[in-house]
């Protein structure tokens, strides 16, 4: 459900926001600096499995939003909204962020992502591939209302924060969460790196408990995998490394998840992914414990031919373990995207999956769901994925 205080339609936030940020200073608040941002992307997707009759052939606005920063002295603070599926406006990031001193640590209060994962961190206008690994959605990484302490340190960096739920739905409903992350780069230049990472998360779930679920690697496409919900609480725990070298990179996760502590008994999943990538004509950033925006030596609006970065990824999901047998999924894939400016590029993907279909039909794909009834036990699909993005 779209939170209610805001307007219904993407438009008129978006009007709304843009007066905010054109406002005289005076207006919001002596001597606050302000900045509007948005991004537009567009995607298409076809896929289909080898067995099950399943195919994919769609394309939709991904992700239209717009946001304002305003910050002043020691003080930050964020307003994003996002059009979601259903053309409603919901609240993405919508927080304050405080230095404390000259000490390096802030606190942040509002509603942010919870501090898990290196590629679910980076933000999705510059992760190397359109879909996160799949224990990421599966795992149910997210934005909570919370508070966080944090400090992000030239070699180590610290993130511990306290939850509750989702703020477009009801924040307080009973689920909560606590979160923790540390990084260490011993290596860090505008060309090279090296970071080291581990986080952990806690959640309780409300009285529907928690299911885990992923798709074929397209965003709109229903799942292939699925849990009943069975599970009353979760512990994440998660390592992460990557290096840059130049126009190169390497960047890799491993995790483990502990559900249930319900009538149901207690599950293991783990996650994780390899991946390495090369930029013609510029290289990846990072900045803040996280991959920054491709940076492009020669863009076209100078003349240049804009860069190229090509990335293969191999990622896995088992959630075999007892009680509830979810299946297990392998993807490979392959991205080639074409960057015209570090703001505006157009990319595809090629993927292949290869699934062990789990026990239970609930939340599946209907191809998906007909064929494990059928007695089906494995399916592969294949799909190519298309992008055009700008962001500002």
């Amino acid at each position: 459900m779209a939170f209610p205080s805001l307007a219904r339609s993407f438009p008129t936030a978006c009007l709304c926001l843009a007066a905010l940020g054109s406002l005289p200073l005076p207006a919001l608040a002596e001597d606050w600096e302000t900045r509007i941002f948005g991004r537009a992307q567009y995607d298409y997707t076809g896929s289909e499995g080898d067995q099950s009759g399943f195919a994919h052939d769609h394309g939709e606005i991904r992700t239209a939003r717009l946001g304002l920063d305003l910050k002043r002295g020691g003080t930050k603070a964020r307003l994003e909204v996002a059009r979601n599926n259903s053309g409603d406006v919901e609240l993405t990031d919508v927080y304050v962020k405080q230095a404390l001193g000259q000490s390096g640590w802030s606190v942040r209060a509002g509603q942010f992502k919870t501090q898990n994962s290196l590629d679910e961190q980076t933000s999705g206008r510059f992760t190397s591939f359109f879909e996160r690994p799949a224990f990421t959605d599966a795992f149910a990484f997210d934005r909570r209302a919370g508070v966080q302490l944090e400090r992000n340190g030239e070699r180590h960096s610290v993130y511990a924060g306290l939850f509750a739920d989702n703020i477009n739905d009801t924040a307080f409903s009973g689920s909560h969460a606590a979160a923790a992350r540390y990084v260490f780069t011993p290596v860090l230049t505008e060309t090279e790196l090296l970071h080291l990472g581990v986080s952990l998360r806690w959640r309780e779930a409300d009285d529907r408990g928690f299911e885990y679920s992923q798709r074929p690697f397209s965003h709109d496409a229903a799942p292939i995998l699925s849990t009943p919900r069975f599970a009353s609480e979760d512990l994440f725990a998660g390592v992460e490394a990557a290096t840059i070298h130049g126009p190169a990179w390497l960047a890799a996760e491993a995790s483990v998840m502990e559900a249930g502590h319900g009538p149901a008994g207690e599950a293991t999943f783990t996650g994780g992914y390899l991946e390495a990538g090369y930029v013609l004509g510029g290289h990846r950033t990072y900045e803040h414990s996280k991959f920054g925006r491709p940076q492009v030596d020669r863009p076209v609006t100078e003349g240049g031919r804009g860069a190229l970065l090509l990335a293969v990824r191999a990622d896995w999901l088992d959630m075999t373990g007892s009680p509830a047998n979810g299946g297990r999924m392998d993807t490979f894939a392959l991205a080639a995207d074409w960057y015209a400016t570090s703001h505006i590029h157009a990319g595809v993907n090629l993927y292949r999956i290869e699934a062990d279909l789990g026990s239970t039909t609930a939340g599946l794909a209907p191809d998906f769901a007909a064929y494990i009834l059928e007695g089906g036990q494995s399916e592969d699909v294949t799909g190519i994925g298309v992008r055009v993005q700008i962001d500002f």
